[in-house]
């Protein structure tokens, strides 16, 4: 139990600071324990992956839950989406779990589909309420996510807050005002989300960049 206790502690740092790219050797070393010991204790990537952000996939859930509950849709959908980004704020390894499907995180897929269905209750409310525009989609919602975890890393070393500001002007832009201009193109599918997930995860895990 100690050598396991060791090596989840290990793999929560390294995890934080480096994302998922990380192999079990690494963590093992981090660790200090042989990497026979990790695989005693975590058989795969995805057991280690599981143990260490199971936690966080439920509390993931309870702030869905928390913006399902505000009276106001608006201010539902607002809490939820500044909740979920300064909650993976501090985190490299969950911001992968939840932004992408890298290797040793398949088991989250589920998770993520539970939570989309719930967002849809959110959008769905806020738009019958007059609050958010006809044409915003679940998927415009998750590359916002996207857009802010790029400004969260670009200005990291300038200014950590700097993407509530970059929030603000994305949620200002979500709001249903009077003769709006449609958004241009179509929203992305599910289909084609999940595509771009697994293909980020993929890169990322081989240290590619897009193109």
């Amino acid at each position: 139990m100690e050598n396991r206790a060791r090596l989840l502690a290990a793999a929560r740092e390294v995890f934080v600071e480096r994302g998922l790219n990380v192999t079990l050797d690494e963590i093992a070393h981090h660790a200090g324990v042989g990497i026979a010991t990790m695989y005693r204790n975590f058989p795969s990537r995805s057991a280690l992956v599981d143990a260490v952000y199971g936690e966080r996939d439920e509390q993931l859930d309870r702030i869905l839950e928390e913006a399902l509950a505000q009276e106001d849709s608006w201010d539902g959908l607002v809490l939820y989406l500044e909740r979920m980004n300064t909650f993976i704020d501090a985190d490299r390894g969950l911001r992968a779990v939840v932004m992408t499907t890298p290797e040793g995180a398949e088991a989250f897929a589920e998770g993520r589909v539970r939570r989309s269905a719930r967002v849809e209750e959110l959008i769905a409310r806020a738009k019958e309420d007059g609050y958010l525009r006809r044409d915003a989609e679940r998927s415009d919602l998750f590359l916002i996510d996207v857009m802010v975890d790029a400004v969260r890393d670009y200005t990291a070393n300038v200014d950590a807050e700097q993407w509530r500001r970059c929030m603000a002007v994305l949620l200002d832009g979500l709001q249903a005002r009077p003769e709006q201009v449609p958004l241009p193109g179509a929203a992305l599918t599910r289909d084609e989300v999940a595509a771009a997930m697994k293909d980020v995860g993929r890169r990322r895990s081989i240290g590619q960049r897009p193109g």
